[in-house]
């Protein structure tokens, strides 16, 4: 074996040690969260072990940054030189792929004319890693905009809100619409006065201080990069956030900016819609605690079902899109080990700035699974433990289980299968889980043939893929990756590759042109919303999330399973 063979093999199985090195945590783990004190969040007490632990490595993590790029840099400049020539490949190497996005524009339409050249599945694989490292640095540059803002703040609480009017009530909580004060409003930048929304949960039973309220509640906080604490940071509230999981930011989950505690003030119309749930000092007659918890949102125009029922009903293409990002959501939620458990039309949200292209969130994580040390298997030894939200959408695995010494409940495609369900909402269809008992169907005993099919007008290929979703089996279900990459090859991809007319399947060097395509679509598109051809907000951020996680082998999958019936 000659030097630079061996060299190259070297690099090929040495840069996924280093990324890691890089990242300095293992993949796919989730990014910890931090608790502010009333001072800026630098100032964390430099006696807690877990501080000190995470700076004992910070000398050595940016060895490793310089390590992974000169590494990366060696390997991209050995791939682009055998597909194009020199002087190219090195302009393309200096510019980017090592830490700018401008190279993917010159990888197109050359990358691929090497007939023969690029052969080996991972090094086609190593580009596709290099279009998800490309668009993830775009997006997150993106999010922290606006999820960031938090952590420069001194500190939020109820005084440092205006209230607007509320928004809506549910059985456990309240949101208002609310606007930050002038002395903090300068750090936003918003043009609708009352563009945020805060959350007040309603409290009965849980002692009115911080930790209590906290452990009760914490699900609710699982989206939420920061917690408020006023009262001084304690050790044990480091080791509580080390226990639960935190879930990162993503388009199609929820916008939370940050989460504290404090007295329930007196809103308005807070004793005609909620007498019950105000203390004492408010109300002689109500039931609820002196404190409770509030969380800190974006606000949203409506949610789904509100959206479903308006007189304009939405277009083939919004309903697709509305199903994809559905998917996208459970699709980071199951990477994170979290599970919804109480998926339904009015817990995803709806940012309406453009009508035909809807941005779609899913909120309301009071019911979820998150237990940082644990799968989203979890022991069912009795009836006291909790299965989840709404029985009516919970999958045959999770309500038909009985419990026993050995019984598990297995959540990995339960929101999966609850998408299904709404799918037929989405698409125009009365949902068969609701509705009256003669006609409804039971997720605990219905049969696959009693599921009725969508409308004419919805293309077969989703009345396949929903139907695939609520199998009563979930090993015969599609994995949500793959449910979500099938949903993103009808929006995006060419189709031929969907419709089977006596072509071939691509293979891994078709489907990698067209992402690097796609990518540099969305890098000259992506940032104009205005321009009626350009693509929207809500499209720009679905292709985003599909390149930040998508793997040939994924593309590969979900273009089998479209061409089955097909071919």
């Amino acid at each position: 074996m000659s030097l630079r063979a061996l060299g190259g093999k070297l690099l090929k199985h040495g840069t996924t040690l280093i990324r890691q090195a890089h990242r300095g945590r293992a993949p796919g783990k989730p990014q910890e969260r931090f608790i502010s004190n009333l001072v800026k969040p630098n100032s964390i007490p430099i006696q807690n072990t877990e501080f000190l632990r995470n700076n004992k490595y910070h000398v050595f993590r940016n060895i490793g940054v310089q390590i992974s790029q000169r590494a990366r840099r060696v390997l991209i400049e050995d791939v682009l030189n055998r597909v194009t020539n020199v002087g190219v490949a090195q302009k393309a190497s200096q510019r980017g792929l090592c830490g700018n996005t401008a190279p993917l524009l010159g990888l197109v339409g050359f990358a691929v004319m090497g007939q023969g050249l690029l052969t080996k599945d991972e090094e086609l694989e190593g580009i596709c890693w290099e279009i998800r490292e490309c668009i993830s640095k775009i997006q997150t540059s993106r999010e922290c905009t606006m999820q960031n803002i938090p952590t420069e703040l001194d500190a939020v609480n109820i005084n440092s809100f205006t209230f607007g009017k509320p928004i809506a009530k549910g059985s456990n909580a309240v949101v208002y619409s609310v606007a930050l004060k002038e002395t903090k409003q300068l750090l936003w930048s918003h043009s609708d006065k009352y563009s945020l929304a805060l959350k007040m949960m309603f409290n009965y039973d849980i002692q009115s201080n911080s930790m209590s309220i906290l452990n009760a509640m914490y699900r609710e906080t699982v989206p939420a990069p920061v917690y408020f604490n006023q009262h001084g940071i304690k050790d044990y509230e480091y080791e509580f956030l080390n226990m639960t999981k935190h879930l990162p930011p993503h388009p199609n989950i929820v916008k939370i900016f940050s989460v504290f505690t404090d007295f329930v003030p007196e809103l308005q119309q807070c004793r005609e819609m909620y007498p019950a749930a105000l203390p004492k000092r408010i109300d002689p007659h109500g039931e609820g605690r002196n404190m409770s918890l509030f969380i800190l949102m974006n606000r949203y125009h409506q949610n789904l079902q509100e959206f479903l029922n308006s007189p304009q009903k939405p277009s083939l293409r919004t309903s697709i899109l509305l199903l994809c990002q559905l998917l996208e959501g459970i699709v980071h939620m199951v990477a994170n080990n979290i599970a919804h458990r109480d998926l339904k039309s009015d817990n995803i949200l709806l940012d309406l700035s453009n009508s035909q292209s809807p941005l779609a969130v899913i909120s309301d994580f009071g019911c979820c699974l998150a237990t940082k040390y644990s799968d989203l298997s979890v022991p069912y030894t009795n009836f006291d433990i909790e299965k989840g939200g709404n029985t009516a959408l919970m999958a045959p695995e999770i309500i038909t289980k009985k419990p026993g010494p050995f019984s598990k409940l297995n959540y990995h495609k339960s929101d999966l299968w609850a998408a299904g369900a709404l799918g037929y909402e989405i698409f125009g269809a009365p949902n068969p889980f609701y509705g009256h008992t003669q006609t409804r169907l039971s997720s605990g005993t219905y049969n696959h043939e009693q599921l009725p099919d969508l409308p004419n007008a919805v293309p077969p290929i989703f009345n396949r893929l929903i139907k695939n979703l609520l199998r009563c089996n979930p090993s015969d279900r599609l994995d949500p990756e793959i449910a979500a990459n099938v949903c993103q090859l009808f929006l995006w991809a060419p189709r031929a590759w969907l419709d089977g007319d006596g072509s071939k399947c691509p293979d891994y060097e078709r489907i990698l042109e067209w992402l690097l395509n796609l990518a540099a679509k969305i890098m000259c598109e992506g940032r104009s919303f205005t321009d009626g051809n350009k693509l929207s907000n809500a499209e720009y951020l679905l292709i985003s999330t599909f390149l930040r996680r998508i793997k040939l082998q994924g593309v590969k999958s979900a273009l089998n399973w479209i061409r089955e019936e097909v071919d």
